[in-house]
């Protein structure tokens, strides 16, 4: 006997191009004891073949502060160069600075004269403190002005920490997350060196749907810059969310994903996955503790098409070439009980990427430990974490995990963790976290075997003057899917 998945769908129009694929680790489980089980999630975004025409507002906002002087604000002015030579004449295009005080250098417009806004782009100097909260509510004013529909991206980039302005990081969490619920501005997030806040910028990356970066050198600002535009003018399912209602035999479930979310007053929990590129696969990962499936008389109590763990219902906006339609799937997940132990089989398809999240939400875990000075404890749960993962007895499709795992583990029994390591430890688990397949690696670290484009550190080999404007940009290809692909 095995899994039945129950689903329906309804959308304003047929025929939706993403596909959505729901499978647990454990498709049948013994009755009458409670036991554990992961269900993953894939969505897979349509491909396109050539980029969209629907016009997009790319604003760009950039901390000019006295730490960014010399080859980091340089790379960074190369970068805005790089994003205006590739807008489309359709796309809108602004750039905001700051420093203790914030200043729109380039109002949103189509660009009609690239030479002219580059220009003012290369008179951009370093000087003053970090009023980050000014400049990103700059960039939301002027992303404002951009018509109704147009998707709105900002990118904000900083070197430093909230030291003027508004500083409280609830409180900007609070703004930014407004601004995509009432301007529908997604906020990404690059921090650059190794003095900014990884914990703020990747907690705004997150509440607004977009994408948390880490730059350990100034060469890699023009290719994450590029990677963002491109992302942009190659969405296909926008606006996703997934909402999870609570059924019979499930006592209790959590993500081992990290997207923001919220409760419904039909007491429903709704996560917010954002946009899907085209060709994404963007897979989240929920633990669920099943209760006991129980025996009357010695017999099973169920149907045939077995027990309701959870519903999901998924909406998103698919956007074709000429209109944006509503789309809805809804599905029932549903697990079979037996009697013999030879019916509980590992489903082998899914081990990789419960592996990677798992692994991603222990190091975080660990992380809160470090930063508490409890480092046995940060130890125990990565050990522990670890031991998981290898009683799959499958190395091979958990490699990723279980590199994240050990990698930090062994920094911490050197005695030789930093600054540096912790936020490459943020970066690294907000990735393998958020599960795509199509957001470039910009560690300087291998990429994990699941990300299906090139790197920044493999573009930057691919084409070493990927920051001089002059050039054409690098493209992300595809590679082929690794052997451990889930």
């Amino acid at each position: 006997m095995s899994l039945r998945l129950i689903t329906m769908m309804r959308n304003t129009q047929p025929g939706p191009p993403m596909k959505i694929d729901c499978q647990l680790d454990y498709q049948t489980i013994l009755r009458n004891q409670a036991q554990p089980v992961h269900v993953v999630i894939k969505l897979t975004a349509d491909r396109i073949e050539h980029q969209r025409q629907n016009p997009l507002a790319f604003c760009v906002v950039l901390d000019r502060s006295g730490s960014m002087a010399g080859k980091p604000l340089e790379h960074a002015r190369k970068a805005c160069e790089l994003v205006v030579k590739n807008l489309r004449k359709e796309d809108y295009f602004s750039l905001v600075i700051f420093d203790d005080e914030a200043q729109v250098v380039v109002p949103l417009q189509q660009v009609k004269s690239k030479d002219a806004v580059i220009q003012v782009i290369r008179q951009i100097q370093d000087r003053g403190s970090t009023n980050l909260t000014g400049g990103w509510m700059l960039g939301r004013d002027e992303l404002k002005k951009a018509p109704s529909g147009t998707q709105r991206r900002l990118l904000l980039l900083t070197d430093g920490h909230l030291n003027a302005g508004i500083v409280d990081p609830v409180q900007v969490g609070r703004i930014v997350a407004s601004g995509l619920e009432k301007d529908t501005v997604r906020t990404s997030t690059l921090g650059f060196g190794d003095n900014y806040s990884e914990d703020i910028l990747r907690q705004l990356a997150k509440v607004s749907g977009g994408d948390f970066h880490d730059a350990d050198s100034p060469e890699k600002l023009p290719v994450i810059f590029k990677e963002e535009l491109q992302g942009l003018q190659q969405i296909t399912a926008q606006n996703v969310r997934m909402r999870v209602k609570t059924l019979d035999f499930c006592e209790r479930w959590g993500q081992l994903s990290d997207y923001s979310y919220t409760s419904l007053p039909d007491k429903r929990i709704e996560f917010s996955i954002g946009d899907l590129v085209s060709d994404e696969d963007r897979i989240m990962v929920l633990l669920m503790e099943v209760l006991p499936l129980p025996l009357f008389n010695g017999q099973p109590v169920a149907s045939l098409e077995g027990e309701k763990l959870l519903q999901l219902e998924i909406l998103w906006d698919e956007i074709g070439k000429k209109e944006i339609k509503s789309c809805q799937h809804e599905q029932v997940i549903r697990v079979l009980g037996t009697q013999d132990v030879q019916d509980v089989r590992l489903n082998e398809e899914v081990v990789a990427w419960v592996a990677v999240q798992k692994a991603g939400k222990a190091v975080d875990e660990a992380t809160k430990d470090i930063d508490s000075d409890k480092i046995n404890d940060a130890k125990t749960k990565l050990q522990q974490a670890l031991a998981a993962l290898k009683r799959y007895k499958l190395d091979e499709k958990a490699a990723d995990g279980i590199r994240l795992l050990r990698d930090l583990l062994v920094r911490l029994e050197s005695g030789k963790y930093s600054v540096r390591d912790r936020k490459m430890s943020s970066y690294s688990s907000s990735y393998y976290r958020k599960g795509s397949t199509r957001k470039a690696w910009t560690a300087g670290s291998a990429k994990p075997a699941f990300s299906q484009v090139s790197s920044v550190e493999e573009q930057l080999t691919e084409q070493p003057d990927a920051s001089d404007p002059g050039t054409n940009p690098p493209q992300s290809s595809p590679t082929p899917p690794p052997s451990s692909k889930p």
